[in-house]
């Protein structure tokens, strides 16, 4: 097997789920993973990726730099506020007002790879990638699958029953093993930035491949463009 440099990746924790809910989740059930909460969109505002996660009654709104909670307005679904900030949501465009400067926000549209993921039959659920792009993984169907290239460009390539995974506060772990691999995936709902470029994503991956720890972002597909 060839051997990779250990990647980090700056993953941000927005909070504890347990402390927000006010009490444990109950699994997702049925074919689409990702979990009952966090649902994202992404925007584009003045040319900067701008991510929304969505809690409850609460929003998480990130850019490159920085994050910040907004609470639900009294206008019920359509506007956030917290901070010196306020977010008003309003069919396909977002404005984000922070002191004086109003954003005017469009919907922000993934890469060619990941429009053809989300296209993509069997289903892939969650995709994530590691910094530089030097490696990507994929829940598609009942398995996953990672590829893989190392510093000479030499690419390897796995797929691999995923089998049930366990979900718990908002973390999907799959435990996989073969005569060949081990593997152990852990997805946590959550901010995460890429090292290379700082754009928000809105789940964190770590993947332990027999002796390699890779880190990364990505997200589950199924739970974007998400309007409150």
């Amino acid at each position: 097997m060839m051997t990779f440099k250990r990647s980090y990746v700056a993953t941000t924790a927005i909070a504890l789920t347990a402390v927000l809910s006010g009490c444990q989740q109950t699994p997702p059930t049925g074919p689409d993973y990702g979990g009952p909460r966090a649902a994202y969109s992404e925007w584009t505002c003045h040319g900067e990726p701008v991510l929304a996660q969505f809690y409850g009654a609460r929003v998480v709104i990130s850019d490159s730099q920085s994050s910040r909670w907004l609470d639900r307005g009294t206008q019920v679904g359509q506007v956030f506020r917290g901070n010196g900030h306020s977010v008003r949501f309003r069919d396909d465009s977002m404005q984000w007002t922070r002191g004086d400067e109003t954003l005017s926000c469009t919907p922000r549209d993934w890469p060619q790879a990941w429009q053809e993921a989300a296209a993509a039959s069997p289903k892939v659920h969650f995709r994530a990638q590691g910094p530089q792009q030097s490696w990507v993984f994929q829940l598609q169907g009942k398995d996953v699958s990672i590829q893989a290239s190392d510093d000479f460009g030499d690419i390897e390539s796995r797929r691999l029953p995923a089998g049930e995974g366990d979900y718990y506060l908002d973390m999907w772990t799959f435990n996989i093993q073969t005569q060949q691999d081990r593997m152990r995936i852990q997805i946590l709902d959550g901010l995460c930035r890429n090292q290379r470029d700082q754009i928000p994503y809105p789940s964190s991956i770590q993947i332990n491949w027999n002796d390699q720890v890779l880190q990364g972002c990505g997200r589950w597909l199924a739970k974007s463009g998400y309007r409150p």
